[in-house]
């Protein structure tokens, strides 16, 4: 059934000559990423676009935070993805990264979970419906770049949810130099490695690009058991997108080349100014003689699933720094937190906070959080220190982003210990470096010349005028990695040079040989 909305939305771009129709595709990976993607959506559609955010719904996830966009959520996909994350869930603090396997197996699940979707085309039709002239969709798989070939939407603009991923600069043929650009995912590397780290650097590059084929592979097969036997392979559609619009920010992550259709939006819709905080967070804020400490390790990692030792220890690192008072965001789970802050005067324990507002607040002191890229985006926005526990994915890299910047330090999740969470917090509050650095980070982002929301508007405007912008594609982009790499002039150059030097060496041989034979024939005649 189609309602009031939907013939409005079909309408408009009838009544609206500028207006382009939009789709959004993004999968429910994780209440960050929908807020992200929800984001673009509302920034499109305030700005006068018709624009539909699709939702997938990979785990149930109660969404209905756009304020311009329309939401359509396609119900119970899977259980697969919810398996999957349980899965994870248990290995987070046993293990320091994920392992190829347990990477292997989030494409089986994305395969899987593309094929459902591909099967409800009652659902899908509907969508096609709307003729929308431009789709948006994240790297994280890339059923969504085949989702709007086959919805038959003409232009593609990729959404880098965390700092430029390697399946987004193989595919796109963004120069990605392993010496100095840390590899995203699963990396503990910063910009400065050693001779080993460059090596274990371009391992992780291998194994990443390795595992982004088996997967693309695999979802290109379900489109072509689907809806067509020669469906272009979705690596080969994801290298045609018009853009790539990066929410992150030039100023926080590690300097690395970029291309002209390489676009960071980094810190969209967050206000560069806090809104006054409601109670009871308003009195929160006045507590503590130091100031506030606000603890939150984001939507996908849980405080009931630390371990019951790290929530002691955590419990006696609050207690310690008595001169302040800490926020901390917990999940209705977790019970023994609500036990140990019985005891804590100095500690407020709440299940959902107004994180932006909170960081904007002037008592605020330190955030400690897990590397995730909004939160960090946010504190550096607000110019608050950061202390990162990262715990899976691109967080590794972006906690080493913040040390790199000088706005904060990192720890590893088997290092959330009573000993080195009291060094670490000791450090960040009582050298005014790290202050200082993460207020001279929110100067540069709040005066940097281009603007995140208008980034993403003239450029969508721009293709919705110009189509997908072939013009910036790079002929690079198409070579295997023999000729990317010029592996076949190095190979004839030092080929050259080793006959040069054989050469050079036959004739000496020949020379002395004569020389040799010459003596011995001067002795004979003598």
């Amino acid at each position: 059934m189609w309602t009031l909305l939907d013939l409005v939305l079909l309408s408009n771009a009838i009544c609206v000559a500028h207006a382009a129709n939009i789709l959004v595709y993004s999968p429910s990976y994780s209440a960050s990423h929908l807020m992200g993607n929800a984001r673009i959506a509302d920034t499109l559609a305030e700005s006068g676009h018709n624009v539909v955010m699709f939702i997938p719904e990979y785990e149930p996830i109660a969404f209905n935070k756009t304020n311009f966009a329309k939401i359509i959520t396609m119900h119970s996909i899977s259980e697969g993805y919810m398996r999957l994350m349980d899965e994870f869930a248990k290995d987070f603090l046993t293990i320091h990264t994920a392992s190829v396997r347990m990477r292997l197996q989030w494409e089986y699940i994305s395969a899987d979970l593309c094929e459902q979707i591909l099967k409800r085309k009652d659902e899908l039709n509907q969508l096609r419906a709307y003729k929308f002239d431009i789709g948006f969709s994240e790297q994280l798989d890339l059923c969504g770049v085949g989702m709007i070939r086959y919805l038959g939407i003409p232009h593609h603009i990729w959404i880098s949810s965390t700092p430029i991923m390697e399946a987004v600069s193989y595919n796109l043929g963004v120069p990605t130099p392993l010496s100095y650009v840390p590899v995203v995912e699963e990396s503990n590397l910063s910009c400065r490695m050693s001779f080993m780290e460059r090596a274990y650097n371009m391992y992780l590059w291998l194994a990443s690009i390795y595992i982004h084929r088996r997967g693309t592979d695999m979802i290109t097969l379900k489109f072509r058991k689907y809806i067509d036997a020669n469906f272009k392979n979705v690596r080969e559609l994801a290298a045609e997108s018009a853009l790539c619009f990066v929410n992150s920010d030039e100023f926080l992550d590690v300097a690395r080349p970029i291309l002209h259709k390489t676009i960071y939006i980094g810190g969209l819709g967050v206000s560069e100014s806090s809104k006054p905080l409601q109670e009871p967070f308003s009195k929160m804020l006045l507590k503590g003689k130091k100031g506030v400490v606000l603890f939150s390790l984001g939507t996908m990692v849980p405080s009931s699933m630390l371990l019951d030792s790290t929530k002691e220890d955590l419990f006696k690192v609050f207690a310690y720094f008595d001169d302040y008072h800490f926020i901390m965001k917990v999940d209705e789970n977790d019970r023994k937190s609500s036990q140990l802050a019985e005891n804590i005067p100095n500690v407020d324990l709440v299940q959902w906070m107004p994180q932006a507002d909170i960081l904007g607040h002037p008592r605020l002191r330190l955030f400690i959080m897990h590397g995730g890229f909004y939160g960090m985006l946010e504190a550096a926005i607000r110019g608050v220190p950061l202390l990162a526990i990262p715990f899976f994915g691109d967080q590794f890299r972006n906690a080493r982003s913040a040390e790199i910047r000088g706005i904060g330090l990192s720890l590893q999740k088997y290092e959330m210990n009573y000993e080195k969470l009291v060094a670490a917090i000791s450090e960040l509050l009582n050298n005014d470096e790290y202050r200082n650095a993460a207020k001279r980070l929110s100067a540069i982002i709040h005066n940097k010349p281009n603007k995140p929301h208008e980034q993403l508007i003239k450029w969508t405007n721009f293709v919705a005028k110009f189509g997908s912008l072939p013009e910036l594609n790079v002929e690079g982009a198409q070579f295997d990695t023999i000729k990317y790499f010029c592996i076949d002039i190095i190979f004839v150059f030092f080929a050259i040079l080793a006959v040069i030097f054989l050469l050079i060496c036959t004739c000496l041989r020949v020379l002395l040989t004569m020389l040799r034979t010459n003596r011995l024939s001067m002795k004979k005649n003598e």
